[in-house]
């Protein structure tokens, strides 16, 4: 019997207890698709967001069919008063007004946020039609932070092949949201992940804090800083193998990292990869899918209160399907 992966873990969280995650962007046929295949395989209980005939009909082009999918109007919503009143009282010191928070509804990502929120779904999935950006505004303006949490990072799942030096997957971060982390934050990012990477999947996190430099081969303000960064973050998890600052290749194949820093040498490669800036992290993931063959899923936010999670603009309908999994396995893990 072939062995369970990493990731067949998140499946079989997700199908432990269905969630119900909404779907905003449902003009979208990798949505409508996504939806139906995730429905059937028990990964959750999708919500589509727009009007149900216009939404058959386009699933009917795609020889789909939505008879079992949850399919919610916001133009139509019973609950459209009780999510003005909840803007409002979010809201009041921004200066919400029951007519801006009515306006701002008329946005589907918006309007599935506060889904969340007021818990009406479980989760939300967004991101193959709008930006980042706006995901994540909406995610932290109407979901929230997590209790405790100062910062929303993001991490990729990296599901690699049998020639990887990495075994079976690898989180990384931060990939998609804080462009230039000073020391705290790319701690706080690197714990992130490394709990995200456990709570998901249960692997032990064996985590390297990425730099051009190794234990101190090369001088200058940016090694200082992932250097400081490995302190902290060390000082936060000193039950987990952190290792830094270092480079890739030491960080992935023991035997390097034995000649460059003996010290902290170990039989077992890094999973857990943190890179010490956004151009880093988002040119490596990109290189680590496109070139080395490895699928990403992501980005998968870090420090909401509830899971609100983005796709990437070019994503497939099996990004899709996964990163729903990813996000009704999320919920299990907050709670």
């Amino acid at each position: 019997m072939k062995a369970m992966s990493a990731f067949d873990r998140v499946l079989e969280a997700a199908r432990s207890t269905t969630r119900r995650v909404v779907l905003p962007e449902s003009s979208d046929s990798r949505i409508l698709s996504a939806a139906v295949e995730a429905r059937r395989r028990r990964l959750a209980d999708p919500i589509l967001l727009g009007d149900a005939a216009q939404l058959h009909a386009a699933a009917a082009k795609l020889d789909l069919s939505l008879e079992d999918i949850n399919i919610v109007d916001p133009a139509t919503s019973p609950r459209i008063e009780h999510y003005i009143a909840a803007l409002v009282a979010k809201r009041a010191d921004r200066g919400m007004t029951p007519e801006k928070a009515a306006h701002a509804l008329e946005d589907p990502v918006t309007f599935a946020c506060v889904m969340v929120s007021e818990g009406d779904a479980d989760a939300c999935v967004a991101g193959a039609i709008t930006a980042t950006a706006e995901v994540v505004r909406n995610a932290v303006r109407y979901v929230g932070p997590r209790a405790g949490e100062s910062l929303i990072s993001s991490c990729f799942i990296m599901l690699l092949k049998p020639e990887h030096p990495v075994k079976d997957v690898m989180f990384i971060g931060d990939c998609a949201l804080v462009i230039d982390p000073d020391a705290q934050q790319l701690a706080d990012i690197a714990v992130a992940t490394g709990e995200t990477a456990m709570q998901l999947t249960g692997i032990t996190p064996d985590v390297a804090m990425l730099s051009f430099s190794t234990s101190g081969s090369a001088r200058h303000a940016a090694v200082s800083k992932v250097s400081q960064a490995t302190a902290l973050a060390r000082e936060k998890r000193q039950d987990w193998r952190i290792v830094g600052e270092v480079q890739l290749d030491a960080a992935v194949m023991p035997d390097i990292l034995a000649r460059k820093a003996p010290e902290q040498a170990s039989d077992t490669p890094c999973n857990v990869l943190i890179f010490p800036s956004l151009d880093a992290g988002n040119i490596g993931y990109k290189l680590i899918e496109r070139f080395g063959g490895a699928q990403a899923i992501g980005p998968i936010l870090q420090g909401l209160s509830k899971p609100v999670n983005d796709l990437s603009r070019g994503c497939s309908t099996e990004d899709v399907v996964n990163i729903i999994a990813v996000s009704a396995a999320q919920v299990r893990s907050i709670h």
